[in-house]
């Protein structure tokens, strides 16, 4: 579905200070923008394939009726008609409404339109220049869409402008791995778990990540990482 796009002019929504996301796969913790109307693999920090740890949704977005109803029918997984309803608002001539936009590209990608929600994410970061969320889901939805390199650097907005975003540094590190970036990799990822402990098991579970389970680079910048041993030094040792 596309929908069109209203105008660029800033908006007056203000937008709240930034608390940190949960640590699974990220999308979008929205307006009130660290909790975006999201399942769960949209609040980690990462791939929608990571589908434990549902997040507990989001507060109504605004008062106004269409929103509050279109926040609900997300929530019981009704995409589409949340978007049947957040479309001519979208198309409202005047100001962007935050809220709307964030909600719309929640939908559109838990509909797996990737390339659409972006756009819309597209036009929030326009309008709201210096709003990490969006960037944040901006880059949430151009990974998905495929387009690693405008992903990274979307995350990497992100970071400039709230730089203990743990997830982004998580999606980072995804991006690294994808693009053979090993240093880059153990970087990204060393700093997510340091933000955000929790991450570390993802190590285990991502399958980006997988791969540097027991590399002893990684496992050096890890809290409680040990590069694996000859499991018969100390016999040696006695031996000698």
């Amino acid at each position: 579905m596309t929908l069109a796009a209203p105008s660029r002019r800033p908006s007056g929504f203000r937008h709240p200070g930034p608390t940190r996301c949960s640590p699974t796969s990220t999308r979008r913790c929205p307006p009130t923008f660290e909790n975006r109307w999201t399942r769960s693999s949209r609040v980690r920090g990462g791939e929608p394939l990571a589908k434990k740890g549902s997040a507990a949704p989001a507060a109504a977005p605004s008062s106004s009726s269409g929103v509050q109803r279109a926040h609900e029918l997300f929530k019981q997984g009704r995409a589409k008609e949340a978007l049947a309803i957040l479309g001519p608002l979208l198309q409202r001539k005047g100001n962007l409404d935050g809220d709307v936009c964030a909600l719309a590209a929640a939908c559109l990608g838990a509909e797996g339109d990737y390339v659409e929600a972006a756009r819309i994410d597209r036009m929030l970061c326009d309008a709201q220049p210096n709003n990490p969320q969006a960037w944040h889901s901006l880059g949430y939805d151009l990974l998905h869409a495929g387009d690693l390199e405008g992903a990274a650097d979307a995350f990497a907005r992100a970071l400039k402008l709230e730089p203990t975003r743990a997830s982004a540094h998580f999606n980072l590190a995804r991006i690294a791995a994808r693009l053979g970036d090993k240093s880059k990799v153990i970087d990204h990822f060393a700093r997510a778990v340091e933000l955000q402990p929790d991450y570390q098991d993802r190590l285990d579970e991502d399958p980006d990540l997988l791969p540097f389970k027991d590399d002893p680079e990684m496992l050096g910048r890890l809290p409680g990482g040990k590069v694996g041993g000859d499991p018969y030094q100390e016999y040696y040792a006695t031996r000698s």
